[in-house]
């Protein structure tokens, strides 16, 4: 039993390992909150979405494993992924009523400090996850220049059953983050009313 279980394990590691030295980019993808109903008074709203990646890697989102645990091959976004960020947000932002535009005064401004997901090589008998760690830093800016909402939110999603470690499957947990901070986000009612009332 003990030797079954031993080589179980190193089977395990055997297909998470992969090809561990090969880089791999991957396109970022979201997934939008389902069943979202307008916001009464979002149609005279224009907003401006502004993110800022603070990272000091800013394309690598993850990297592959050695099967003992070391780090190897870089995975990178093959966008900027503060474009990523943004396209997630204002597709929130149109699916409630609202309006986009590049020079509006009513600002939302996202700073990315932390966004990366890491592999764990084993989790269970014989497959691994990938977990993220995401914090996300939102200001809504009034026409005035003022701060009328902020909000630094922190995720860390498991992306679980993983058996091989491939671009998508280190990537997950980052789409994962994105999906998750933007439903703390659009479901607080702080926010909506912030940049409902962003042009008083």
């Amino acid at each position: 039993m003990k030797l079954l279980k031993i080589l179980g394990v190193l089977a395990g590691l055997a297909l998470l390992h992969g090809c561990a030295a090969i880089p791999e980019s991957h396109k970022l993808t979201y997934e939008p909150q389902a069943d979202v109903a307008a916001v009464d008074g979002a149609s005279e709203v224009a907003v401006n979405v502004v993110v800022a990646d603070e990272r000091e890697d800013q394309r690598r989102i993850s990297h592959k494993r050695h099967g003992w645990g070391f780090p190897m091959a870089s995975i990178h976004s093959e966008e900027p992924v503060e474009e990523a960020v943004k396209a997630a947000i204002e597709q929130e932002l149109l699916a409630r009523g609202f309006g986009l535009d590049g020079d509006a005064s009513v600002i939302i401004q996202g700073d990315i400090i932390e966004l990366y997901s890491n592999v764990h090589l084993i989790d269970t008998f014989f497959t691994g996850k990938t977990v993220g760690k995401s914090t996300i830093q939102i200001e809504v800016v009034s026409e005035a220049d003022e701060v009328r909402f902020s909000r630094e939110i922190s995720v860390a999603p498991e992306h679980k059953g993983v058996v091989y470690q491939s671009a998508s499957n280190l990537a997950r947990p980052i789409e994962m983050a994105m999906e998750e901070t933007l439903d703390e986000l659009f479901n607080d009612p702080l926010f909506i009313e912030a940049l409902l009332n962003a042009q008083r």
